[in-house]
């Protein structure tokens, strides 16, 4: 492909930016999307109507199934198209084609997966209902390709978008199953292991793995709420950028009266309430993929053994046209009987891996998402689960009847001889799979006695069947549950209070054993009182959470070793293994050597002083940790300030209610612990009382709309920062009355 490969700027140029950004508007006025009157489009069967509020929000209301879905794909296309380019892009392995060098070692990654390959495959499979919605979908998407502006960043990279069919849909829904079920990374660390691990603090103690992703979800009964009835919250966590992933969607016709966050480019919504039942959900982090050491013959890598017997590899060849590029560049990815050899594709090990993998369905994802948007009660909910394939979740339930429950759904594998843990040898024959759990055999619990349910990307429960997985430590579980059984009668700004909620177990339990060191010349007295008396919750202005919150870090990374230090753009591995040593960590903390936590803490007080200056009063934890929300295209620097925001001071880790992840481990080349920009966090929150969902409340940062010139683009930051929300909009007369746009499509 023709044109410039993008390349990052300069803060002046940035600065800039953000001052011009009112002139930026001004001039894209003439590429937002239609919001108001009448639009005439082929392929409608009668009209449809969009009700946007003043966030931007539509409800799309429509008489027949088919128009519905058509809708949908219009609007969403009209706020998010760009964003939908790149999402079906990344699942065809064509992000290189029109963002450059930046994007290939991802796009190199997809097609040794073969996930464009799993999208073509589902859409021949489609079942005739399912391709019938996804081809209203398209349709609608198509409608608004040929009748609106394009997207000014499309303008911006001289691209004129294709056509979007069902495949489409199907390779940006394998991205998400693949992204929200990555463990190989962790496998292959742990494998690694010995390699980085030496004497000092790593001897004290032995990690497993863990991702550092994970969301919030939890509900009580009747009981346990001021209303009488069931209560929900949900707030996924996942990468925070411009736009957000989330996109809220109000559908009513036939079958659906539904709202709640959808994923751009797929039908249907993921969580949200219809007019029975709330529900959202949590990664489950099930492991879902292996790491197989595989013996290649070395005068013929072809060939290879399995259980005693010779194979040839599969080859396949792929050109991947790279933007300011002449030629393509050029991927041979072999593929034995486990699965791809990975490390044909990015060199991650010196070993040939191949990687067996619970395989993305896209479309029976989509499929088993409808029904859930249909269920009526716990047990249509629970069919529609049963559907469920990766990535797996936990999935928080509530009803009008008073119902509450969660559930894990997704694909179990069961191995043999070994926990998928680390990679294992791929020639014997002895570490296969021999299977999937029973759905029935995966944890559930429904209507418990003590009246709430909550999950925090934990382990789950013990059952009939082994569940291996990438699980987070259980501080966030343990302190929603505990804030649920504080308070007798919840509402809705008692369920706002948890998910504003910022009290870090594992830093307060730090900061109490720092405070009993003795002052040195680089730690006053002053400073071990303020750790002594902190009370845990990790707020942007507070300075000893600073402290304990970076002396955490340093320990961390002590017990790491050098495996601590990012070189790759994939570093899921080592997120996973700090993740993992925290809790290990605290359970050891009393035991532990004096002289490691002297050295953490004057490190932290080192790290802040060439930080933040050498006058405490300076020090506080927002300081470090910050949100900046980045636009794709952020990268640029005349854009940089045009299209991204923030940075903003936030509170909270990775461990508190209010999360706020950062990326952990020493960047390459580094020396010290970067504490942000954070990556990931809630870019949406929702809650809802059953009573009454005209008083359900949501919010979805930055805004709804991904055009850069929308009033829409960024104007729930605010509500985000503050964890305030907007109305939850749902119905016809609710809609009516907060509609700020009608449109109407009609059929040619």
């Amino acid at each position: 492909m023709s044109g410039p490969a993008l390349s990052p700027g300069n803060s002046f140029v940035e600065a800039f930016g953000r001052a011009a950004r009112p002139l930026f508007r001004r001039l894209l006025r003439a590429t937002l999307p239609t919001l108001d009157g009448t639009v005439e489009l082929a392929g409608l069967e009668g009209p449809v109507e969009v009700l946007r509020d003043r966030f931007g929000v539509p409800q799309v209301f429509a008489g027949c199934e088919r128009d519905l879905f058509f809708g949908q794909g219009y609007v969403t296309a009209q706020d998010r198209f760009f964003q939908m380019e790149l999402g079906r892009r990344a699942g065809h392995g064509r992000l290189a084609e029109l963002t450059g060098e930046s994007a290939l070692e991802f796009d190199r990654l997809s097609r040794a997966v073969g996930l464009g390959r799993i999208a073509a495959n589902a859409e021949k499979d489609a079942s005739t209902e399912m391709r019938s919605i996804l081809d209203a979908y398209s349709a609608g998407i198509n409608a608004f390709l040929t009748t609106e502006p394009l997207p000014p960043e499309l303008r911006l990279l001289l691209t004129h978008p294709e056509p979007w069919t069902p495949a489409d849909t199907a390779a940006w829904s394998a991205v998400l199953s693949w992204s929200l079920s990555a463990s190989w990374e962790s496998d292959l660390l742990n494998g690694d292991a010995g390699e980085h691990f030496g004497d000092g603090l790593r001897a004290h103690i032995d990690p497993g793995s863990s991702p550092a992703k994970g969301s919030n979800a939890w509900a009580v009964s009747s009981e346990r709420s001021a209303s009488g009835s069931a209560m929900l919250a949900g707030d996924p966590h996942l990468l925070l950028g411009i736009p957000c992933l989330w996109y809220e969607v109000g559908l009513y016709c036939g079958r659906y009266r539904v709202v709640g966050a959808s994923l751009p480019g797929t039908p249907g919504v993921v969580i949200g309430h219809n007019e029975n039942i709330a529900w959202s959900v949590t990664a489950a982090l099930t492991d879902v993929q292996d790491l197989y050491v595989e013996r290649f013959e070395k005068d013929n890598p072809r060939f290879y053994e399995h259980a005693g017997k010779r194979y040839e590899a599969g080859l396949r060849e792929e050109e991947i046209p790279v933007r300011g590029r002449r030629e393509p560049a050029t991927l041979k990815v072999r593929t034995t009987l486990h699965g791809p050899v990975i490390t044909d594709a990015i060199e991650y090990s010196s070993r040939d891996l191949a990687l067996r993998y619970v395989a993305p369905e896209p479309l029976k994802l989509v499929a088993a998402g409808l029904a859930v948007n249909r269920a009526r009660d716990s047990e249509e909910f629970l069919d529609a689960l049963e559907t469920w394939t990766v990535p797996n979740q936990n999935f928080v339930y509530a009803d009008r009847a008073g119902v509450v429950g969660k559930a894990l759904a997704g694909p179990v594998p069961l191995r043999k001889n070994h926990e998928g843990d680390r990679p294992v040898p791929g020639w014997d024959g002895e570490h296969e799979w021999v299977g999937f759990a029973s759905f029935e055999d995966l944890p559930r619990s429904f209507n418990p006695t003590e009246g709430y349910v909550a999950s925090a990307n934990e382990i789950p429960e013990a059952g009939p069947v082994p569940i291996p997985g990438n699980y987070l430590p259980g501080y966030r579980k343990s302190r929603i549950e505990a804030l649920i059984r504080s308070t007798g009668k919840h509402t809705l700004e008692s369920f706002r209070a948890m998910q504003s909620d910022l009290y870090c177990t594992p830093a307060h339990v730090l900061a109490g054993r720092l405070a009993k060191l003795d002052p040195t010349a680089k730690v006053p007295v002053r400073l071990l009182r303020e750790l002594a008396s902190w009370d845990g919750h990790l707020l942007a202005e507070s300075r000893p959470g600073a402290v304990a919150r970076v002396a955490l870090e340093l320990l961390l990374q002590q017990a790491m070793g050098d495996a601590g230090r990012v070189a790759s753009s994939l570093p899921t591995g080592v997120n996973s293994y700090f993740a993992n040593l925290l809790p290990v960590l605290m359970e050891q903390i009393e035991g532990l050597p004096e002289e490691y936590f002297q050295e953490a803490l004057e490190g932290a007080v080192e790290i802040l002083c060439e930080s933040l200056g050498p006058d405490p009063g300076g020090w506080s934890w927002g300081a470090l940790h910050t949100a900046k929300l980045q636009h794709p295209l952020g990268i640029v620097g005349p854009l940089r300030g045009l299209l991204n925001r923030g940075p903003y001071p936030v509170g909270g880790d990775s461990n508190t209610i209010w999360l706020g992840a950062f990326r952990s481990g020493l960047p390459e080349g580094s020396g010290q612990p970067s504490f942000g920009p954070i990556t990931t966090g809630p870019n949406y929150r929702f809650i809802v009382d059953t009573a009454d969902w005209d008083q359900a409340w949501s919010v979805i940062s930055p805004g709804q709309s991904g055009h850069p010139a929308s009033a829409n683009y960024d104007d729930q930051i605010k509500l985000w920062q503050n964890v305030y929300y907007r109305p939850m909009i749902f119905g016809r007369d609710t809609a009516k009355l907060a509609a700020k746009h009608q449109l109407v499509l009609n059929p040619v």
